[in-house]
């Protein structure tokens, strides 16, 4: 048998794509919902034809993690569709990276329906824990048998989502994070180096005027805003945010990251003075 050269594989990996695309352009219809699932469908179709179908470990915020497992405590749930986790647990295009951790952990399929793991998370206290420690070892297998993680390093961890997954490093960190938070979720012990390890802050884009200070306060009038809302008010901040699962989610992500550039940079302009 010969070996294919890469210009010959790449022809091949095209040719394999433009008739997925073709029977897509067939199958899908016109509504968002339809055409959005035809994509999801093309794309992991794509990934098996071409032998790249590994899903990755999750990364982003544990708080999702957190949410979910509240909400499956208190109800059955048989479908984690899109449009279901982006009304109660990550909106927008964050949907899609939630529900690929929920495949990477096995606990639903290709089509969003529970597996027999899931049931297993229902449980509460130490039961709880012993059936996530064992889908958490199961799903984070290949890093359990290459990292002793009782004595690891961060660096040990991020440095394997790189290597072992081709994550850039601000992905990496954030996998390391969650992997951790897994861990103490489910009792499984790593290093106290782990357990302290904080993802590095990502900047948010500076004011358009260098002489804006934080301390500047601004005016915010309750009456400005309707029932919809909740708000909640103070002599050095005010805060209002609509009532929905989602809007509360991206508020609070956006006020930790207004937060923690203003904190660094009033610390920064300490020092110079």
């Amino acid at each position: 048998m010969t070996n294919t050269t890469d210009s010959e594989q790449r022809k091949k990996e095209k040719e394999i794509q433009r008739k997925m695309a073709e029977q897509l352009a067939g199958r899908v219809g016109t509504s968002p919902e339809e055409i959005e699932r035809g994509v999801e469908g093309f794309i992991q179709k794509s990934r098996q034809a071409l032998g790249g179908g590994e899903i990755k470990p999750p990364y982003r915020r544990p708080s999702w993690y957190d949410d979910f497992f509240d909400l499956i405590k208190q109800r059955t749930i048989d479908d984690f569709s899109l449009a279901f986790i982006r009304l109660n647990i990550a909106a927008g295009s964050e949907a899609y990276k939630f529900r690929a951790g929920l495949r990477f952990l096995g606990l639903i399929d290709e089509e969003g329906h529970p597996t027999n793991k899931l049931p297993k998370l229902r449980l509460t206290g130490e039961d709880f824990k012993k059936n996530l420690a064992k889908i958490i070892r199961e799903a984070y297998s290949d890093l359990f048998r290459t990292i002793v993680v009782e004595n690891a390093k961060p660096e040990s961890i991020t440095n394997f989502m790189i290597e072992r997954y081709g994550y850039s490093r601000p992905l990496a960190e954030e996998a390391t994070s969650l992997f951790v938070y897994f861990c103490s979720k489910a009792g499984i012990p790593v290093s106290n180096q782990l357990l302290s390890f904080q993802v590095p802050t990502r900047e948010i884009p500076r004011a358009p005027s260098s002489k804006i200070r934080a301390k500047k306060r601004v005016e915010v009038k309750r009456e400005e805003y309707d029932e919809s809302f909740a708000t909640l008010k103070s002599e050095v901040y005010s805060v209002a945010v609509k009532k929905d699962v989602a809007s509360i989610d991206f508020a609070r992500e956006q006020i930790n990251s207004f937060l923690d550039y203003w904190k660094k940079k009033i610390v920064e302009e300490s020092k110079e003075e």
